[in-house]
């Protein structure tokens, strides 16, 4: 049950980072010309969705683990998806800079 807790403050974490970018690590230290880059490429609606999509992903291994009676498959699931999350996030961040 404390997945899909997880998973809900993932969501609720993009909720947030859609309404306020400064959330965005990094985001004050760029100069005003990279921080308006940042918005008009989307980078917000693109962590809002990557977040969204991670708490998707941790919600459905949540009920796949249930369905195939192996509860170990949950506890490894949420660190292996902030994981991959974080990765894609510190490599997309760098593409929608520029």
């Amino acid at each position: 049950m404390k997945n899909i807790y997880i998973a809900l403050i993932f969501m609720g974490i993009g909720i947030l980072v859609k309404l306020f970018p400064n959330l965005i690590a990094g985001y004050s230290t760029l100069s005003q010309r990279e921080k308006e880059n940042v918005k008009e490429n989307g980078f917000p609606t693109f962590m809002m969705f990557g977040f969204f999509i991670m708490g998707a992903v941790i919600i459905a291994g949540y009920f796949i683990a249930i369905w195939l009676d192996k509860p170990a498959l949950n506890d490894s699931l949420g660190i292996f998806v902030t994981l991959i999350g974080a990765v894609v996030f510190v490599v997309a961040g760098q593409w929608f800079r520029r």
